[in-house]
């Protein structure tokens, strides 16, 4: 059994190919190699399918046709077998060569999240380092923890993404997270790159459906 999962939810995405490629990339170049790839699709097209296939092993590929981000998440963390689960989104990527063996050695308790930078489409520097803290008004849409792609979980009986959320799940998972573990391990060291381009979540939901979000999680804690 591997130590950790990395688990990559993907779906069609413009530039997809490159950004999955990047990811992939950055973990081959790690120092720490007791991992183990899952990456469960939502795509229509064989991108990804094919990507993978380029790389002779390590990566574990499913389809899945349960559309939708929660579901493609939680799809990627049960059939992870790894004692952690580390999550990270296809245009996200891991910041330098050591960020698995620094998750790794740090990891204590249920859940761990690390600080993590930005970067723009067609752009070859960081900025705008994140770090984490944990808010307990984090379910109302302040998320002062960031994407999933700075989160490892341990594998044991681990949380699953709320289905009927997009925009706000990972607010929400964040505070089931805390209500159940309690606050987070904080790694303050830049240890993943969140790709900022217009098919991004956030640039492309529609007010209607965020208004939805907002009263649902309302609905769920107050």
């Amino acid at each position: 059994m591997a130590k950790i999962s990395v688990a990559i939810p993907t779906h069609s995405m413009k530039h997809g190919d490159y950004f999955l490629t990047r990811l992939f990339e950055s973990l081959w170049n790690q120092t720490f190699q007791d991992f183990e790839i899952i990456v469960t699709d939502n795509s229509d097209d064989d991108v990804v399918k094919n990507i993978c296939k380029l790389y002779k092993t390590g990566i574990q590929y499913f389809r899945n046709p349960r559309k939708g981000m929660a579901q493609n998440t939680n799809e990627a963390i049960t059939r992870s077998r790894g004692e952690l689960i580390k999550i990270i989104y296809m245009d996200d990527y891991m910041a330098h060569d050591k960020a698995l063996l620094r998750i790794v050695n740090h990891f204590d308790g249920h859940w761990l999240v690390s600080s993590c930078a930005h970067i723009k489409m067609g752009e070859n520097f960081t900025h705008s380092v994140h770090t984490p803290y944990y808010s307990k008004d984090i379910y109302t849409g302040n998320n002062t923890i960031g994407s999933p792609s700075v989160l490892t979980i341990l594998n044991d009986e681990p949380l699953l993404f709320d289905e009927a959320m997009t925009w706000l799940l990972d607010a929400d998972y964040y505070k089931r997270m805390y209500d159940r573990y309690g606050e987070p391990i904080i790694l303050k060291d830049v240890n993943v790159i969140i790709g900022l381009h217009d098919g991004q979540a956030t640039n492309t939901m529609g007010d209607e459906r965020k208004i939805f979000e907002h009263n649902y999680i309302n609905q769920k804690y107050l």
